[in-house]
């Protein structure tokens, strides 16, 4: 059977992440494990997409191998090592996004390589699944089947699940690989994107001052996506004292978009240059004015293109396609917006360095700017990789000169002595 995932959009701007059957009809487990334990647990919409993409995955598995995995639970026939192993490849699978060779081999019993998610997407999906089913045999088998030998065979059914997955220390890379944009990345960033370039992947100018304004704005106050998709021309822009606000608007009624960017930090104002704020007012007088359907919308980015959404607030997976763009008109920028983010953190620890301030004291100005709450390690474990790892650099660098004088002064010595 197949089965898709929908989002959709109340009237009260509330987003529901819904799985759907062959007939459109939702599947009765799912829908309740949603509304019960994700959405009831306040989750986000993208956690709850996230987490039925996962059970798709499990409830297309059974099916492809005759499992009715309601009746093996409450027969507490759980699943088998073998099968589990067959759950976890299909959960490596990537089914969406993946390009079809119009190339046919010739050499016979040739079966092209699977492409294969993220270790860490293939992580999120088996621990999804695991907590689906501990919900499900929870639910299955109640409180007078749930006895001791029960609930061992429960834990062992649901450890072999997760037990495929990485581990959490290997979760975030094994090389805990630093990441953001070089000098040399950056400027490139600029050439393939400043309006009227002949590298400029989009034809309209005005979408090409759209999107150079999106990654101007990325690179200056290091937000992320969701909050300069969030930006409402009229209210979160300070003209007299040049400041972008932050705002929080979950589930606001006037953002129309079924996947809605969010703030997922602090809401705060960010100082922006003089420059920038004149790229912002141009944008919206001699750009974004000229758009239909624009005064219905009031968020700063919109679609421009002809249509149905024309006018209306871009939506992340436009911003995504964005960096699509990038990336194809130059295959060695292998970027996404996210590295902007690092890219300025990594800016701000070298900026500060000639402040005179304390550690203590930069890092709150840091958390402040980013959103984060007092605290917060963020920056020692994620974002400021870059500046940590040059200044570990420096320090073994040091190390290692002044051992190679002691060596050669060592050296010396006994030469004078032999």
């Amino acid at each position: 059977m197949t089965y898709h995932l929908k989002i959709d959009l109340d009237r009260h701007g509330e987003r529901w992440a819904m799985l759907f059957d062959a007939q459109g009809m939702p599947l009765f487990y799912p829908t309740l494990y949603n509304t019960t334990t994700l959405r009831g647990g306040r989750k986000s919409t993208s956690t709850q997409e996230q987490h039925l993409t996962a059970i798709k995955v499990l409830y297309e598995f059974c099916d492809q191998h005759g499992i009715n995995l309601v009746n093996r639970i409450q027969k507490q026939e759980f699943l088998a090592t073998g099968e589990i192993e067959g759950l976890s490849n299909a959960c490596r699978a990537k089914k969406r996004g993946v390009k079809q060779s119009k190339v046919v081999s010739l050499k016979k019993g040739f079966t092209p390589p699977m492409v294969q998610v993220e270790a860490t997407t293939h992580y999120i999906y088996l621990n999804a699944i695991a907590a689906y089913v501990k919900w499900l045999c929870e639910t299955l088998l109640g409180t007078k089947v749930y006895t001791t030998d029960t609930a061992r065979a429960v834990k062992a059914f649901l450890d072999g699940i997760k037990s495929r997955g990485v581990t959490g220390a290997s979760k975030a890379g094994d090389d805990g690989a630093a990441r953001g944009l070089t000098t040399t990345q950056t400027q490139r960033l600029m050439e393939i994107t400043m309006p009227g370039s002949p590298l400029n992947p989009w034809r309209d100018p005005g979408v090409q001052i759209r999107n150079f304004l999106i990654v101007r704005i990325l690179l200056v106050t290091g937000c992320r996506i969701g909050e300069v998709l969030n930006i409402r021309a009229d209210t979160d822009i300070d003209w007299e004292t040049s400041r972008l606000c932050i705002i929080r608007r979950a589930d606001s009624k006037k953002d129309t978009r079924k996947k809605q960017p969010k703030v997922k930090t602090e809401q705060r104002e960010i100082p922006l240059a003089q420059e920038t704020v004149e790229a912002i007012q141009f944008y919206i007088r001699k750009v974004r004015k000229q758009i239909p359907n624009i005064n219905a919308t009031p968020y700063l980015f919109v679609t421009h293109k002809s249509g149905p959404t024309q006018g209306k607030a871009l939506s992340l997976q436009a911003a995504t396609d964005l960096y699509v763009a990038i990336r194809e008109a130059d295959p060695t920028l292998d970027i996404s917006a996210h590295d902007q983010r690092h890219t300025w953190h990594h800016n701000f620890s070298k900026g500060m360095k000639t402040s005179g301030l304390s550690h203590e004291e930069i890092e709150a100005l840091r958390r402040f700017l980013a959103g984060w709450k007092p605290g917060s390690t963020q920056a020692e474990k994620t974002y400021d990789k870059v500046n940590i790892r040059e200044q570990a650099y420096k320090a073994q660098l040091a190390l290692a000169d002044a051992r190679d004088v002691e060596i050669k002064k060592m050296k010396e010595a006994l030469k004078t002595n032999g």
